[in-house]
């Protein structure tokens, strides 16, 4: 590979800044049917930085793999499908309308299969891409059948074009069941692609495909879910019952993907069942309409992801030889995480009470808080030294706040600002998320003493087996 390709993210993140600055996306149209869809491509701030991000990414997987396959037969083929994935991947950013957002779906898709069946040899990894093939097709038809709908209530496919319209209150009015049909729809065609509950059970299976595979399928790919609902958050807003109810299958499969996790003993398994978690936080976020901070999370996941995949060999080889080194970590007492949790509840909420912060009116972002400040108490559980803990935990709090912020100034204008819908199920689905979250924390805390029940034995065995 040339070295001069890995210039090519730099001027992605060039053109997102121009966008930014000139507050305009830039568009390069090649052909406009009377305003129902365009042939070309539309960047903005959002697939700027994102496209920046999966092109990165894409570009550290493919120079792996010409040497992870270096022996393989069928290099030239497996680096012509990747390469085909990630263009796929990047037009899908970079689509003006929901026609070619769907076309490069579609061929994402595709080219994806032929890469899950590389290794042909292998029944598990086909038996995995038959399912991932079906699930897809599936996620197809919803999507294309939003489009319709869109059509019909709208006049046009594009972007644009539809959230303009949105700002009439009359319009918004008058097609109200047409927007929550359409919405509804784009939004389980985005848990398909995410690995979603009840149709996350494809994304383990998929372990017997190439490494590098499962890096970019794990760090790009399967964000493709969580784009589509951050790019038509402005039609979602106008939803509210579709939110409420991506927020509650969002945290139930980030808490199901969690207790998954922890069973496994499978260094790429374990990953996996991560990610199915963290997708489903990040439709959380999606669903309490915090968009930008989702965008946040879709990028740290995405290197973090990447990173663990390609370096997945060199972990299982360290473990292999730690098992002949046994260490053992003292238990936590079972006030130890209570109190932890006790501590970093203050140190992130006090000042927001002071500053006269109303949690009555912002519920969506209060749960976000507390899961914020959850895992700022498990980081300050740490075995190690305990004053490296606490400062590591408010530089992880303190960080994440800044990030959300400076994402939040720089997609201000294409990502909905969110007011919060208060309603049965909104508040059903607030506390029930929140409840979630502080489940797993006490339940990741005490799995030793958990374990030593029936109950926690026949959970262990469930949640090992993903079901």
């Amino acid at each position: 590979m040339s070295p001069f390709l890995f210039a090519a993210p730099l001027g992605l993140l060039y053109l997102s800044a121009k966008s930014y600055l000139e507050e305009a996306p830039l568009n390069l149209i090649l052909w406009d049917f009377s305003g129902v869809f365009s042939i070309g491509l539309r960047m903005d701030t959002l697939s700027g930085i994102l496209a920046t991000t999966v092109l990165t990414i894409g570009l550290v997987v493919m120079r792996y793999s010409v040497r992870y396959l270096d022996d393989d037969p069928q290099k030239s083929r497996f680096l012509r499908y990747l390469s085909l994935t990630l263009c796929f991947v990047l037009l899908m950013l970079l689509s003006p309308n929901l026609l070619i957002f769907l076309f490069s779906w579609i061929g994402t898709s595709y080219f994806l299969h032929h890469l899950l069946v590389h290794f042909s040899d292998r029944l598990k990894a086909l038996k995995a891409a038959s399912q991932k093939f079906w699930i897809s097709r599936f996620g197809d038809l919803l999507v294309l059948s939003a489009g319709v709908t869109l059509y019909l209530a709208f006049g046009s496919l594009e972007f644009e074009t539809i959230f303009e319209t949105l700002k009439d209150p009359s319009f918004v009015s008058a097609n109200q069941f047409l927007i929550h049909l359409s919405s509804g729809l784009l939004v389980v065609g985005a848990m398909t692609k995410s690995a979603q509950f009840p149709f996350h059970f494809w994304l383990p299976n998929t372990m017997e495909t190439p490494t590098p595979v499962s890096a970019l399928m794990h760090a790009g790919v399967i964000n493709a879910g969580g784009y589509l609902v951050i790019r038509t958050s402005p039609l979602l807003t106008e939803a509210p019952i579709v939110l409420s109810l991506l927020a509650l299958t969002g945290g139930f499969t980030a808490f199901y993907g969690s207790l998954s996790m922890l069973t496994q003993s499978n260094v790429k398994k374990s990953l996996a069942y991560s990610t199915i978690a963290q997708m489903g936080f990040m439709m959380l976020q999606c669903g309490l309409g915090a968009f930008s901070v989702a965008v946040v999370h879709i990028i740290g996941h995405a290197f973090y992801k990447a990173y663990a995949f390609l370096s997945s060999g060199t972990v299982a080889d360290i473990g292999r030889l730690n098992r002949y080194f046994p260490r053992s970590l003292p238990s936590p007492t079972i006030w130890t995480p209570l109190i932890a949790l006790f501590i970093s509840f203050h140190i992130l909420f006090v000042p927001l009470v002071l500053s006269g912060y109303e949690f009555s009116r912002t519920p969506g972002t209060t749960v976000l808080l507390i899961v914020l400040a959850l895992a700022g108490a498990q980081i300050g559980m740490s075995p190690k030294n305990k004053v490296e803990s606490a400062i590591t935990a408010l530089v992880v709090i303190s960080s994440y706040l800044l990030f959300a912020n400076v994402m939040g100034l720089l997609l201000n204008d294409i990502v909905s600002e969110h007011t919060e819908h208060v309603d049965p199920l909104r508040l059903t689905a607030l506390f029930v998320t929140g409840s979630l979250f502080i489940g797993l924390y006490l339940i990741q805390n005490n799995l030793h003493r958990i374990s030593m029940t029936s109950f926690g034995r026949r959970l262990y065995v469930r949640a090992l087996n993903g079901k």
